[in-house]
């Protein structure tokens, strides 16, 4: 008996997370942390509700130039946005925090 076994596919062609998708989620969080700088700033320090407002901008530019970022992330659309949503939140709310700790 022949037991053939099949040809390990390199898992680094098709992975959903790799070294495109990696700069676009570094480049998100540096927006998201932009903002949050700029928001930590210039809002009182008593505002906090209002932070998340400065992340709107960044969602609908997100969800507009969504097509192109899928093509990052190869076509799986819930790891794009799951990413760079949460790239945005986190970049922006470590500058907050690290801004008004000091």
């Amino acid at each position: 008996m022949n037991k053939r076994h099949p040809e390990p596919q390199n898992p680094a062609a098709d992975a959903t997370f790799n070294r495109r998708s990696a700069i676009a989620t570094a480049i998100a969080a540096f927006l998201g942390s932009l903002a949050g700088g700029v928001a930590a700033s210039a809002l009182p320090p008593d505002k906090f509700a209002w932070t998340g407002l400065a992340l709107i901008p960044f969602f609908v530019l997100l969800e507009g130039f969504f097509k192109y970022f899928v093509g990052l992330f190869a076509g799986n659309s819930n790891a794009a946005r799951i990413t760079l949503a949460g790239a945005v939140v986190v970049g922006f709310y470590a500058t907050w925090f690290a801004t008004r700790s000091t």
